[in-house]
Parts: C-alpha cells; structure tokens; sequence
C-alpha cells in the first residue's frame, strides 16, 4: 500500500490513472487520509460488496432503527450461509 499527499498526483498522475497497488490520498496540510484508489483488477474482485454496503449506506435511513438492525442482522445469517 502507498499513502501519497494530494500534491504528489500532480507530479505523477499514473498514481491515480495507472496505480499498482492500493494507494490513499493524504490531505497535505492535515495529514489525513481523504481517498483511497484501487487498481481496476482489485476493484473487479471487491465490486459486489462495495455495490451493497453503499445501498446499505444510501437507504439507511429509509428504514427505521430496528429494521436497519433485523436487515444487518439477517444479512449477517445469509453471508454465513453462503460460506
């Protein structure tokens, strides 16, 4: 893994067009991490599960507290059972 700073994908754009490995973007001044970039194959693999924690993300709070909790609970169950 490789942590550049914001100013480094000036110097080197092929850090975010072409990375080799995963690389996380470090805010400059407040040294803190602001993006993280995959290459195009580890993205392939992680595709389907970044897809649903974000339509977990987005429609949080469409469901109410207990809800969200029996469908994290259930999905718990169901990824079990899929292994």
């Amino acid at each position: 893994m490789l942590t550049i700073a914001s100013r480094d994908i000036v110097k080197t754009p092929s850090f975010i067009t072409s990375p080799k490995d995963i690389t996380f973007v470090e805010d400059a001044k407040k040294h803190i991490i602001k993006s993280v970039v995959f290459p195009y194959e580890i993205y392939e693999q992680l595709r389907e599960k970044i897809e649903d924690e974000l339509y977990i993300i987005q429609n949080k709070q469409a469901l109410s507290k207990k809800s969200n909790d029996e469908f994290l609970e259930i999905e718990d169950v169901c990824e079990e059972l899929v292994k």
